[in-house]
């Protein structure tokens, strides 16, 4: 007989992994020992173990080429292939917005309040400048590619919602509004925003989130390749 695996298994017991980082039991209920809502930590841990290598996880403020800089973000994915210029002044990092996928507000639970609070963090990296150079690779170049088509992700992410539904009629007007393009709420659901709004099935919010995300990220491709004399020129300083 040929061997077979059980897929629908085995991202059931990857988000049991992933619930367990969190901080909760696969029955979705606090865990005794890790009682409140998880933090920005914990789910720096678990979309960094889920992600692959070469996506960085972590809280940031994002800076561009003018000296501009972003609100503090909770967590960013981002990826340092194309820049050398991460900076870090007592334990705070500094990013350039070349540089980063996605950004994700942590909040105890998703409401109007918390996703227009989210998408406000969001805009302040979105708003950044973006510069852009040619790639050189073994074949030739790569052009410089348009930072009006590599948009950043924005997100928020949630233990509870104060909607019971999140295809409710109040969430969905709330989520629409609020540009933002995917979010969980673990113990009541997910949702991604691309052409239309879709929802993850019950009981299955943290993987089907999880995977959203990466098909979002993987759908980005690489990240820009900064203009480095954009950010430093000898002349200038």
């Amino acid at each position: 007989m040929t061997p077979t695996f059980d897929l629908a298994a085995g991202f059931l017991a990857k988000q049991e992994h992933m619930l367990t980082g969190l901080g909760l039991t696969p029955a979705f209920t606090v865990h005794p020992t890790t009682k409140g809502d998880a933090s920005e930590k914990r789910w720096t841990e678990v979309l960094a173990e889920f992600l692959p290598n070469r996506y960085g996880v972590g809280p940031i403020f994002a800076i561009d080429s003018t000296g501009q800089q972003s609100d503090q973000i909770d967590l960013a994915i981002l990826d340092r292939q194309y820049s050398p210029l991460f900076f870090e002044t007592g334990g705070v990092h500094f990013v350039p917005a070349e540089s980063v996928y996605a950004v994700f507000e942590v909040r105890p639970k998703l409401n109007k309040a918390n996703l227009d609070y989210a998408a406000a963090k969001v805009a302040s990296v979105r708003d950044l400048v973006r510069t852009s150079v040619p790639i050189i690779h073994a074949g030739g170049e790569y052009p410089a590619q348009d930072p009006a088509q590599k948009p950043i992700l924005g997100g928020i992410l949630a233990m509870g919602s104060e909607w019971s539904d999140l295809q409710g009629e109040a969430a969905i007007d709330a989520i629409a509004a609020s540009g933002l393009d995917l979010g969980i709420a673990v113990r009541t659901g997910a949702f991604v925003l691309r052409d239309s709004l879709a929802f993850a099935p019950a009981g299955q919010q943290l993987i089907w989130f999880a995977m959203r995300l990466f098909q979002r990220l993987s759908r980005v491709g690489t990240v820009l390749a900064l203009d480095l004399d954009a950010y430093y020129s000898p002349d200038n300083h």
